[in-house]
This record gives structure tokens, C-alpha cells and sequence, in this order.
């Protein structure tokens, strides 16, 4: 395949149907080549209805230590909490926020015995009958508080700004909104998920705010705009972006969250080949 792809993390949760298993997605993985992959939820699992359960060894993390210490892989980011169910708190209740702070005292340890760089947040929705600034507030002191807590662990905390409608009352719609909750913040371990399919979706202009930003990118997700499907088959010349991110001064991986049209192999072929000249570090 030529040139080296460890700069390309693929996201096993949307480029895999969830009835493959979790060992024989990460094989696929380092059999094409790929060196890092990420996934959603280490204990939710897809309910076949569009929905999520919770099982708490549904990604047995002693499976992921195992097989990234026999084929070389890296998992390289996974998310603390989810958008989709109440499942592992959100920022803008006071409870909530608790149950986030739990979880995160609980993960790092297992994060950093996995070698995981990232964990993905997610901050909450709009509250009715809660203004907006008061929300705001919260969630700055919130992730004041991660911040802290991941102080010297070697974890960076990843938050992820979500389009309408697709997220429909996310509290963070916008890159700007993120970004600027992110300067307030000020925190030295808190960074943003700059997904290109959510910040083309809400307000395009991709490159003049990742340049705006770029301080606080800490991971990125690439797709199809505005299918969510193959790169090569949207609207956004990604190979040019990727390369202009990297001139900004951005190190970190290049996330492969989309979902396939075609066969899980043809496709991650077809995306190397798209993306052989920004694929390595």
C-alpha cells in the first residue's frame, strides 16, 4: 500500500455493522494497514432497533489491551458519555455533572494503563426554562473541574460540538461555540473534537476556523459531506484541508468516522487510496 497510514484512526462503531465482532473489526484494521482505531462506548451496545443498551464489558477492555499488544495497534479516543442515551452525565445539571466526575475518576486509570490518549466528551443539551448563559456557566466550571483532574495524567479530554438537526437542542451546535467555551475555560488538558461533517453541516468555511481555533483541536473526524458516507464521495476536498490543518500546526490523528455505502473492505481501501498522501505522521 505504499506509504505508512498511522495518522488514520478508524472508527470501528460507524464503519462496521455492530453484528461484527469487536476482535475481528480491529483485525480488519491492521490487516489493511492501519495502526489506530477508535470507538464510541466501551459499555453501550447497539440494540439492533436504533438504540443503545448498556453492557459494561460490551468492549472487554482486557481484549483491547491483549490485541493492541499483538498486532501493534493503538486505541487512540472513546467517549466518557453519550449524546444519543443517559448514560455517563452531562455538564448542565448539577447531579449530571457528579455522574460525569465519577466516570472520569473511574476511566483514568483503565485509559492510562491502555495507553489512550483522548477520552470524547459530550456537554449536554438546552435545559427548558434554563437560560442559555446560566447552562454556559456550568459546563465552563465543569470542565475547570476535568481539567483538573486529568492534570498530569497524560489524558486529553476532547469535547464535541454536534449539528442541528441532527442533534437536535445539543448545547454546542457550532465550532464557534465550542471554541469560545474552550477559551473561557482556559483549561491546559481540554481540547475539542473538531468533527468536518458537524461544522460543514452548521456553517462551512472550514478552513478560516480551524485556522480561528487551532489551539484547541485536539482530535478531528473525517467523512462524507453531507451523506456522512465515503470520504472521497463528498462535497469537501479533504485531502487539501487535512494537508492545511497539518501547515496549522495540528499533530494529532485524523479520526475515519463515516458510514460505509459500500463493503466495509472496498471502502477503507478506497479511503486509503483517497488519503495516501495525508495518512502519516
Amino acid at each position: 500500500m505504499g506509504k505508512k497510514l498511522d495518522r488514520l484512526s478508524v472508527c470501528i462503531e460507524t464503519i462496521f455493522p455492530y453484528t461484527v465482532p469487536f476482535e475481528e473489526q480491529v483485525r480488519t484494521c491492521a490487516k489493511l494497514g492501519f495502526s489506530a482505531y477508535e470507538f464510541w462506548y466501551h459499555d453501550l451496545v447497539r440494540d439492533g432497533k436504533g438504540g443503545w443498551l448498556h453492557k459494561p464489558d460490551a468492549k472487554d477492555l482486557d481484549v483491547v489491551h491483549r490485541l493492541n499488544q499483538e498486532l501493534g495497534m493503538k486505541l487512540v479516543t472513546f467517549a466518557m458519555n453519550s449524546p444519543h442515551v443517559s448514560h455517563g452525565g452531562t455538564l448542565v445539571d448539577g447531579k449530571q455533572s457528579d455522574m460525569m466526575f465519577r466516570e472520569l475518576e473511574r476511566l483514568i486509570p483503565i485509559v492510562q494503563k491502555l495507553g489512550v490518549p483522548q477520552l470524547i466528551t459530550f456537554v449536554g443539551n438546552e435545559v427548558p426554562g434554563v437560560k442559555r448563559s446560566t447552562l454556559l456557566k456550568r459546563v465552563v466550571a465543569g470542565l475547570r473541574r476535568m481539567d483538573e483532574m486529568i492534570e498530569g495524567t497524560g489524558i486529553t479530554l476532547t469535547v464535541e460540538p454536534l449539528s442541528h438537526p441532527k442533534y437536535r437542542g445539543c448545547l454546542l451546535p457550532t465550532v464557534k461555540d465550542a471554541g469560545d467555551l474552550l477559551r473561557e475555560v482556559d483549561g491546559k488538558n481540554v481540547k475539542m473534537l473538531y468533527d468536518l461533517f458537524h461544522v460543514q453541516i452548521m456553517t462551512g468555511n472550514i478552513l478560516a476556523s480551524l485556522q480561528e481555533y487551532i489551539d484547541y483541536v485536539g482530535h478531528l473526524h473525517v467523512s462524507g459531506v453531507p451523506g456522512q458516507h465515503e470520504p472521497a464521495d463528498g462535497e469537501l476536498n479533504l485531502p487539501l484541508i487535512l494537508r492545511k490543518l497539518t501547515e496549522m500546526g495540528y499533530e494529532g490523528y485524523f479520526g475515519l468516522e463515516y458510514y460505509p455505502l459500500k463493503e466495509v473492505v472496498p471502502s477503507l481501501k478506497e479511503t486509503i487510496a483517497y488519503l495516501k498522501n495525508v495518512a502519516s505522521f
